[in-house]
Order: C-alpha cells, then structure tokens, then sequence
C-alpha cells in the first residue's frame, strides 16, 4: 500500500465528498480511501473549521498545520496539492524536496503562470517525481472511448472540431482544453480570442485553435457558469465521434458516413452500433494510474505535468489574444 496524504480539505480535497447528490468520487480523500493500491494517513489544513468538519468522519488520521510537520511525522509516498491556485508553485517545491515523496496530484490549474508550471515539470523530471494533473477526463471511459475511435480511423482524418463549455477559462475551459487535446492527440499551434469580461479573475472565453495538420477547433462558451454545457464533437472525412455530458449521463455517438438514402451524389451520417462502456469511477482510477505508475507497473500517467501545461498556455493564449481583438498569436511552450 503506497501512503498518501492531502494538502488541503477545502472542496476538492475533501469536502465535495459529502454531496449526497454527486453519485461520483469528487474529492482526493475519497479516492485514496477508495483506492485499493493507496491509504490516506495524513493531511494537511490551516483552516480550523475545514479541520474540525474532516476529524468528524476521519478521527484517526492527523491533520498538520504545515508540510513541514507532516513529512516529520509521516512517511508520505503520495501527496495531493489541492491548495488554491495561487499556492501550488510554493506547494510543489516544498512537497518534492520532501524526502519518500514519489508521486504529486495536483489539482488544476497547475500553476498560476506559464513559467511556474514550466519549473514545476522541469523540477519533477530531474527529481524523479510522478506528476500528475487532475483534469479527470483523462480517465473518464467515454472520452477514452471518444480517442480509440479517432486513434483507430474509424471516422478517418480530422476535419473539424466543436466544442463548448459554460464559463470561466481557468476552471472549465482549461478542462474543454485538455478534453480536446487528449482525443485528437494533436499539437495546438495557433490561437485566436474573444472575451466580454477580461477583468474578471477567471474570464470566460470563445474562439478558436489551429492545431497540427491544420485542424480547426472552435470553441464557445455559455458565458454562464450555473448553465453547465461541456461538449466535443470532432468530425472526420469518415464519420464523426460527439461526447455529451448531461444531468441524465454522458454519453458519446459514433457515426459513420454511408451514401445517402435522400440525395444522389452526397453522403450523410449514420448511427453506429457501439460496444456497451462501462463507466469506472474515474477519480479512484486516476489515483489507480498514478500508484501504478510510482510502483514502476506503468510508464505514464494518463495526465501529466506537460498536459496541464499545455492547458494552462491554451488558456492564457486566448485571453492574451482576446486583448488584442483576436489577433491570432502562437501557443508558446
């Protein structure tokens, strides 16, 4: 059993994992202690009323005030950062010159600057250390389903993609962002923005993104963040594959392009048949990955340092060309 210990029970770290109405793992203490690989046996929290609501359902493990006093008390193989965004750069740095730290999930975004969460991946390379980023769609088995599709040919070469999300850049767009790269498996290149509310903390934006073998991605946005909408819908010269979050279920569609029934001389999309997804639960299989990976039985994480990198340059990308008027700019890694 790897040990594992949380850096911070606010929402994610804890307290989401007392909605009675999220049928899903949605915190990382729930999915250590759902993880068969890992056990939680520590955790770390300033806020005395996060403290005291954790110690009601988890009397026996310690929460420490500091990383300092955490990693003197507890050999720690795991640690999730799920501080503020503002705090994962320090966080990162003190957890990885922690002696038995082999592995770090931490929540997005990664950083609060492209150049952070550079330093983040570069310093988690040369130690050694898992780094692993918490967009869970990368373990989510209809999006895993949406890449084989797309890997294997079955709607041939890429044409387009359109996607949507509610609102704010940071929190849903960067997830939309990432959702994108990980089906396609394309690089992003260029960047063009728009956005009505640039001086907000997280703005929301829409636009689009170029990626490798010129494929067009728009994106849009609700621009309400309570209407929740989170779709893709990648359409290839073969067919087409669209994944739907909804209050039902997700779900995704495979199509495929046969010789229309209405018009001579065209094609339309037709429905196919699709084997059954069986939907794991896809927070406790991204601690599953990433214990795997620290136990040397799997090469990669599914969502890395470089992933979450990748997310966060999208999104300031867009917003910096928002501010030019959508003057397309170069995503710089």
């Amino acid at each position: 059993m790897l040990k594992a210990a949380v850096i911070g029970l606010g929402n994610i770290g804890f307290k989401l994992g007392l909605d009675s109405l999220r049928k899903r793992t949605w915190s990382h203490v729930s999915a250590y202690e759902k993880c068969e690989m890992t056990e939680l046996i520590g955790a770390v929290e300033i806020n005395d009323e996060n403290i005291s609501i954790f110690k009601q359902y988890y009397s026996d493990i310690p929460v420490f005030k500091t990383i300092h006093e955490l990693i003197d008390n507890l050999n720690v193989d795991i640690a999730s950062v799920c501080t503020p965004g503002e705090n994962h750069y320090s966080v990162l740095r003190e957890l990885i010159e922690c002696p038995g730290i082999k592995g770090i999930f931490c929540e997005k975004p990664i950083a609060l600057t492209v150049n952070e969460a550079k330093e983040m991946v570069r310093i988690s390379d040369k130690r050694g250390v898992v780094l692993a980023v918490n967009y869970l769609r990368r373990w989510d088995d209809n999006y895993l389903f949406a890449r084989r599709t797309v890997q294997e040919g079955k709607i041939g070469k890429i044409k387009a993609v359109n996607a949507y999300y509610p609102a704010r850049i940071f929190n849903m767009g960067a997830h939309l962002f990432d959702a994108v790269r990980m089906v396609i498996q394309k690089k992003p290149e260029i960047v063009s923005g728009i956005s009505f509310d640039l001086d907000c903390i997280d703005p929301t934006a829409s636009g689009w993104i170029v990626f490798e073998e010129d494929i067009i991605c728009t994106v849009n946005s609700r621009r309400k963040r309570e209407d929740f909408i989170f779709e893709i819908d990648i359409i290839g010269d073969n067919g087409r594959v669209r994944i739907s979050e909804n209050e039902s279920r997700d779900s995704v569609e495979w199509f495929a392009y046969n010789e229309s029934l209405r018009y001579t001389g065209y094609r339309e999309l037709f429905s196919k048949q699709q084997e059954s997804i069986n939907e794991k639960d896809r927070f406790v299989e991204a601690v599953n990955d990433i214990a795997a990976v620290v136990k040397g039985e799997e090469p990669e994480v599914n969502c890395t340092g470089e992933d979450g990198l990748y997310s966060l340059a999208l999104c300031f990308t867009m917003l910096e060309s928002a501010k030019r008027n959508g003057k397309p700019l170069k995503v710089e890694i």
